[in-house]
């Protein structure tokens, strides 16, 4: 029975009994009835409609239920995950990802393994004087030089810099590793870092194996990242790259001070994980102070420097045919030299010589010492795209004997302690506003991160899209002193102009104009030779 057929019904019982109604008596006023059983029925039965807003409040109330539940159920899940904690490798499914290389990860980052290398493509010209195309310096150096010596003849050409190779990465949760491999020789393989080691945010890492040495701001850094083609005279002369040897170190003040140090041997060659020779070691360390780090290494100032003591290397250890002397061959020998900042590959592949061409513009020659001590005060500072960095090397030579003579010294004569030094600084300003890359871990420079990377494509309206990726504009001066003590192995003055094209965070193509200022004393041969070079590098 519908509400309409129930009122209908009492209206004609009241109706049919007119005389029991009029002898009720007369009822006072009351207030309106209120909603009777049957219209409170009949809400529920046909509901009035809801407008919008009476729906949408209905509704946010129930997702804000909802999500206050399971915010509720995730803090206790979190609350119990703490308190059990991690077991590190209990999930081992590993997610592939590229970021500048292709990384494999497990979900909770116990194992983290990255697959990479680079290439480098280099082509070089050059202008050299006749008088420079002389024999270049054999093992007396400048001092022991003959008439019209001078640095052998540059060939233009084209070769592979560098071909690498590499694994790195972290393992159960503290454990680290990096495998380099290096092709470019063509006729060997040798390697760049080679080690595991364990690392911890409060004590610090301990690395062994063929580590790179913590020794000036641009041997820290990797060539991976170089403003130049080739790092300044001082990584020829006197700075240590790689070592067999074991490593330390640790940051303090969030990162705001960086110390390393190393006990290793010293190798003549610095890509071999081995090395030989009764008591021939070395140990370097490095102090970097960072007092000014800000916007993500937009805005840096990194100043400091590092101590480098060791002994001489064992004279039949050095390659190739250690140092031409019987004698020279049983003791501890030290020597310092250097090419121009373009190099050649003339003689690449051939079994009996390593590297390219090894020809140096200075060189001392080989010394007998039994200890040498180098010290490279260190700065680079960041602020927007402009950047300045600068070492020096200041090596000290303990007892110092030649062991071939030559320029008015006799063979084995002692000089005393003889001072060579050298220094760099270079500026370069990025066009299209990015900032050089700064790496507080290890305290050295880090790649350009790329804005916008470089495309060229016709669109679909015809018209030609492109982007510029980073251009970079560069100029480095360098000076190197090889005389002291009546030991005079040459000076070297260069200055060098790059414009370098990052076309992405993977691929660059760089051009360099260098202009190499070689001075010393006669016989040998002074001049100036001028070079270009183009390399195209993609590294990942």
């Amino acid at each position: 029975m519908n509400r309409f057929s129930l009122t209908s019904t009492v209206a004609a019982l009241l109706l049919a009994t007119p005389t029991l109604a009029a002898q009720q008596p007369a009822l006072p006023d009351l207030p309106p009835p209120g909603p009777s059983a049957v219209d409170r029925l009949a809400d529920v039965v046909n509901p009035p409609p809801l407008d919008e807003k009476a729906v949408q409040k209905i509704v946010n109330d129930t997702l804000r239920d909802r999500d206050a539940r399971q915010k509720a159920a995730d803090e206790a899940k979190k609350t119990a995950a703490a308190d059990a904690g991690h077991e590190v490798g209990s999930d081992l499914k590993l997610n592939a990802a590229w970021n500048n290389g292709l990384w494999f990860s497990t979900p909770d980052k116990d194992w983290n393994i990255h697959f990479g290398g680079r290439f480098t493509f280099q082509s070089s010209f050059f202008a050299q004087p006749l008088n420079l195309r002389g024999t270049p310096p054999g093992n007396g150096g400048i001092p022991a030089s003959g008439p019209g010596a001078g640095i052998g003849t540059l060939d233009d050409g084209m070769f592979f810099r560098r071909v690498r190779l590499r694994s790195d990465g972290t393992a159960y949760e503290t454990f680290e590793y990096i495998a380099e491999i290096d092709f470019e020789q063509l006729n060997l393989m040798t390697f760049d870092h080679l080690w595991l080691g364990i690392r911890d945010d409060y004590y610090g890492s301990v690395r062994l194996g063929q580590v790179k040495v913590p020794m000036g701001m641009e041997m820290v850094g990797s060539d991976y990242h170089l403003t130049f083609i080739e790092r300044s005279p001082l990584f020829d002369a006197f700075l240590t790259l790689f070592a067999p040897g074991l490593y330390y170190q640790n940051s303090f003040l969030d990162q705001n001070v960086l110390f390393q140090t190393m006990f290793h041997r010293v190798q003549p060659l610095q890509f071999f994980a081995n090395d030989f020779g009764n008591g021939n070691y070395a140990s370097t360390s490095r102090l970097i102070v960072t007092p000014w780090y800000e916007g993500d290494g937009a805005g840096v100032l990194a100043v400091g420097g590092s101590y480098q003591y060791r002994t001489g290397d064992l004279g039949r250890t050095l390659q190739p045919g250690g140092t031409g002397s019987t004698f020279g061959d049983t003791q501890n020998v030290a020597r310092f030299r250097s090419r121009i900042n373009i190099r050649d590959a003339t003689g690449i592949g051939n079994i009996n010589f390593l590297g390219a061409n090894s020809n140096r513009a200075v060189d001392t020659g080989f010394m007998l010492t039994d200890g040498v001590h180098t010290v490279v005060p260190e700065f680079l500072m960041n602020m927007g795209p402009f950047s300045i960095q600068a070492d020096a090397a200041f090596t000290f030579v303990e007892d110092a004997r030649t062991l071939y003579g030559g320029g008015g010294l006799q063979p084995l004569q002692n000089v005393g302690t003889a001072m060579f030094w050298g220094g760099y600084v270079e500026a370069s300003y990025l066009l299209t506003g990015e900032t050089r890359g700064y790496d507080r871990r290890n305290g050295t420079y880090d790649r350009v991160r790329v804005r916008e990377p470089f495309f060229l494509a016709r669109g679909e309206d015809g018209r030609t899209r492109f982007g510029t990726g980073a251009w970079q504009v560069a100029y480095r001066y360098s000076f190197l002193d090889l005389n002291d003590s009546g030991i005079n192995g040459g000076q070297l003055i260069q200055h060098e102009v790059a414009l370098n094209w990052y076309m992405n965070d993977n691929a660059k193509l760089q051009f360099v104009y260098l202009n190499a200022d070689r001075l010393v004393p006669t016989p040998a041969q002074s001049g100036i030779v001028n070079g270009f070079a183009v390399l195209a590098q993609w590294y990942f």
